[in-house]
């Protein structure tokens, strides 16, 4: 390999170790990485980054496992310790998300605690309607067996 490949090689590498640990100079650090953003990164052209097939194989094995763990974060909002560098936007995504999900579950927990009172509702006038029918049938029998005693 060239001298000239293999110094931009490196410029590949270190510009994959400052996105990975959140310190891009030229990328914002918002969004999933890509390969693309790793090319920006070093200043390279348009998917130079392609013309070395080990570079790629080798980071993108490292991104989808950056891209997971910051998924992963955001879902949970645990960016303070996975130790990741999260912009500010990403932080409000994930506050988002997470406001979302408990709205959710809170609202099945509401629906689900009014139907469970309509049936308790439904249960208890049956019960109430029963015991009425049984007043009734023994008033009606203790009439007509105190009549027959007479």
């Amino acid at each position: 390999m060239s001298r000239d490949k293999q110094i931009t090689e490196a410029r590949l590498h270190e510009a994959l170790k400052r996105l990975l640990d959140g310190q891009g100079r030229h990328v914002k650090p918002k969004g999933r990485l890509t390969l693309n953003k790793v090319n920006i990164e070093a200043q390279l052209g348009n998917s130079y980054v392609h013309k070395f097939p080990d570079f790629v194989v080798h980071a993108k094995t490292l991104i989808e496992q950056f891209n997971h763990n910051r998924e992963n974060s955001m879902m949970i909002g645990l960016d303070i310790e996975m130790g990741m560098q999260v912009s500010e936007i990403d932080k409000l995504k994930s506050e988002l998300n997470r406001e979302r999900t408990l709205k959710d579950k809170y609202r099945r927990e509401r629906d689900n605690a009014i139907k469970a009172r309509s049936l308790l509702e439904q249960s208890y006038s049956e019960l109430v309607k029963r015991v009425v029918d049984l007043q009734n049938e023994r008033q009606v029998r203790e009439y007509v067996v105190s009549r027959m005693e007479r």
